[in-house]
């Protein structure tokens, strides 16, 4: 799975935001886009895409700025990667809606691998919020030898 740039400052941006939450307080967007080492023009781009999405809210007035329309707990990294994207896991044409984009179809054996790369990596992605990315969560081993779940964040 590939995150492309727009993912990853679009979650970066969402992050700043969950720190903002954590702490009882809106940020403003230049102050995201001074934080995570990008322009303010860009950092306002990802925060109207994430505001569609209904995951960021804006504040007016004297304590005004942006923040999270909900608590980071509740809002998963597949969440926040099909708002920046569409989707949250993408392998290749065939995996498109219809699957009428793959020239192969109907007599090739990767949709199915790819069917099963996209359910397990989504399925990861379900289990990690804002709040665990923030706590700089890592995932603990249960049983198997691919199996981890990601720790609850602190409340």
């Amino acid at each position: 799975m590939k995150v492309s740039a727009t993912e990853e400052h679009g979650v970066r941006c969402l992050m700043r935001l969950a720190i903002a939450w954590q702490a009882g307080v809106t940020t403003t967007l230049p102050e995201v886009a001074r934080c995570e080492n990008m322009s303010p023009q860009y950092a306002a781009k990802l925060a109207a895409t994430l505001r569609r999405a209904g995951l960021v809210r804006s504040v007016r007035g004297v304590r005004g700025g942006v923040g999270l329309a909900r608590a980071p707990e509740t809002i998963t990294l597949t969440e926040a990667l099909a708002a920046l994207s569409g989707t949250p896991v993408r392998t290749g044409p065939c995996m498109g809606p219809d699957g009428t984009d793959c020239s192969h179809q109907g007599h090739c054996g990767l949709r199915g691998v790819w069917t099963r790369v996209a359910t397990v990596v989504t399925g990861v992605l379900d289990e990690v919020t804002l709040a665990d990315l923030v706590a700089g969560g890592r995932p603990v081993p249960e049983a198997g030898p691919t199996a981890a779940r990601w720790p609850s964040s602190p409340r």
